[in-house]
């Protein structure tokens, strides 16, 4: 015998030698006559190679694990249902049902604008994604002891919306978390790159899950309706799925503590990817065989599917111990694990999920899987790659210019999508005047800029420097956005700026907001404030670069207009 003849036998033996995996059995015994036919049902001369029989094997054990990991998630449905007979069974008091169902709680939150948009969807799947009786709970281990604040919601862990497909037991699901971004949108285009990836065969044993992490439901439901639009057929055939958590999925996350030396802002953005990428994975883990882990603003290669599905099965021969595969070197993109072993990492990211970002949480994990304190960086980093294999090249682009991180650029070369803008015209309220003491550069005006025509360019600014916007008469601002830098200087911002207004009843400026690291000021003017005649940014430090505003926007209350 082989071999391979003998990794076979052996198979069959520590399956058969488990009573409790008779299903997994019976579907080794299934696919292996399958395979057996494939190979010696023609002709001799028609025999595989050792090495795709050995391939094929690897593909069934990770089959296997998958069917063994909805095995134990299905003993514990019934241990807890055997909890709850016995409890029943020991007290006198007839078991008390919850007297409010959930369509009662979620009733609440349907605006009436969002009852317009159902009402205009009807017949629609989006729409059927709203019907809350099709919605079920999230299931993730020790979860209400690692995130309490689920705690105070019942319903914390059940989807908000949920367009179903209908499909399990695929080979591969991908995971997009998706969230409005502070420009434009990647979604689309990162879906048709994706399906137009996928030969026939594929299209059937893929699912494509959309996560929106956002509470707003007309945007949840905007977005999946965008997509029935876009993909009708794919959308019918169950290849995607959207999905949004309720908002007490969420913390609050004013009170997190900042770590790594981060704003508060950055801590909140990726404490918040951190629980919506656990979110997503929690739900793919009893989808399919395999989760690919991808963001909503890549592009994919051609036959992407196929090359995966090839260095999986070959990987999984030659280093059965891998814990994911990395298609793609940039942050969390394009990493494919095994949905059995989902249930480490999730756990994991439930304990760290406020102390660092994803990307730094899967380096973590695999340094505490295979590094000790004994060993050398160098030994530690060749350990990590035995059980990260990397492909040979990247099968996803990151396209994304503009971060789901609100103000935060990242530059990408080579945009197939055409030209970047280098500013965002706006049309602002009249002013009087326009004052700066920072030296203008060339044709690049504050005045120019304020109207829309271009960005403010200015050499060097100095402590001290204003950036002033005199209003014609006493105007009710309502918020404002000043961008500063853009795609091609990313460093021109404004570092230690201040945004001041001077209300109508006094003549004194009030600070009402600041440009964060990334070189943004943006928020709301309270209307305790009453009309203003002025606004002006306030350097408070000598800066190493220039400086450009980009976008200027002031918008004014309907009262005032």
């Amino acid at each position: 015998m082989t071999h391979s003849g003998v990794g076979i036998a052996r198979a069959f033996v520590g399956c058969a030698s488990a009573p409790r995996k008779r299903i997994t059995v019976l579907f080794l015994l299934f696919s292996f006559g399958v395979f057996t036919i494939a190979i010696f049902g023609s002709s001799g001369s028609n025999l595989l190679r050792e090495n795709q029989m050995e391939e094929h094997i690897a593909q069934i054990q990770s089959h296997l694990q998958f069917l063994d990991s909805l095995y134990r998630a299905r003993q514990e449905d019934l241990i807890a249902l055997q909890s709850k007979i016995l409890a029943g069974r020991s007290n006198n008091t007839p078991h008390q049902q919850m007297t409010s169902p959930f369509f009662e709680a979620y009733a609440t939150l349907i605006t009436p604008e969002l009852m317009v948009m159902l009402k205009n969807l009807t017949g629609t799947k989006a729409a059927m994604g709203m019907q809350p009786k099709n919605l079920q709970l999230l299931r993730t281990p020790f979860v209400f002891q690692l995130l309490p604040h689920l705690m105070n919601d019942p319903f914390s862990l059940r989807p908000s919306y949920h367009m179903k497909s209908g499909r399990v037991f695929v080979d591969v699901v991908i995971g997009i978390p998706t969230v409005k971004r502070d420009k434009e949108s990647y979604l689309m285009i990162t879906l048709t790159h994706l399906i137009n990836g996928l030969k026939k065969d594929e299209l059937n044993s893929t699912l494509i899950v959309v996560f929106i992490g956002e509470t707003d439901l007309e945007y949840v439901l905007s977005t999946a309706r965008q997509i029935e639009i876009m993909f009708p057929q794919h959308v019918d055939s169950g290849l995607i799925e959207v999905l949004a958590p309720s908002a007490s999925y969420y913390p609050d996350f004013n009170i997190l503590q900042k770590t790594l030396g981060d704003s508060l802002k950055r801590v909140k953005w990726r404490t918040k990817q951190n629980l919506d990428a656990i979110y997503l994975m929690s739900y793919a883990q009893t989808k399919g065989t395999f989760y690919l882990m991808l963001e909503d603003d890549v592009i994919a290669r051609k036959h992407y599917m196929q090359d995966i599905k090839q260095f999986t099965a070959a990987t999984s021969v030659s280093t059965p111990n891998w814990f994911f595969l990395e298609f793609c070197q940039v942050g969390g993109i394009g990493k494919l694990f095994r949905s059995s072993d989902l249930i480490h990492f999730i756990t994991y990211v439930q304990l760290f999920y406020k102390n660092m970002p994803i990307d730094w949480l899967l380096e973590s994990y695999l340094a505490d899987r295979v590094c000790t304190i004994d060993k050398t960086s160098k030994v530690c980093g060749k350990n990590k790659i035995q059980i990260r294999p990397k492909y040979k090249t990247s099968l996803f682009q990151h396209i994304g210019l503009y971060s789901s991180l609100k103000g935060k650029i990242q530059k990408v070369k080579d945009n197939p999508y055409g030209a970047v803008p280098t500013y965002y015209p706006h049309t602002n309220p009249p002013v009087q005047s326009l004052r700066t003491s920072i030296q203008e550069q060339s044709d690049h005006t504050l005045r120019r800029a304020y109207d829309g025509q271009t960005y403010f360019w200015g050499v060097k600014p100095k402590k001290g420097d204003m950036v002033e916007f005199w209003f014609e008469k006493p105007t009710l601002i309502e918020s404002y956005t000043f961008r500063s830098g853009n795609v091609d200087h990313v460093s021109d911002k404004f570092y230690n700026t201040v945004v001041e207004v001077m209300p109508s009843k006094t003549n004194n400026f009030t600070v009402v907001g600041a440009f964060d690291e990334f070189g943004l000021a943006d928020g709301e003017i309270k209307k305790e404030i009453g009309p203003i005649v002025a606004m002006r940014l306030r350097i408070n430090s000598d800066s190493f670069y220039w400086v450009i505003l980009s976008e200027i926007e002031l918008k004014t209350r309907e009262d005032s207009r």
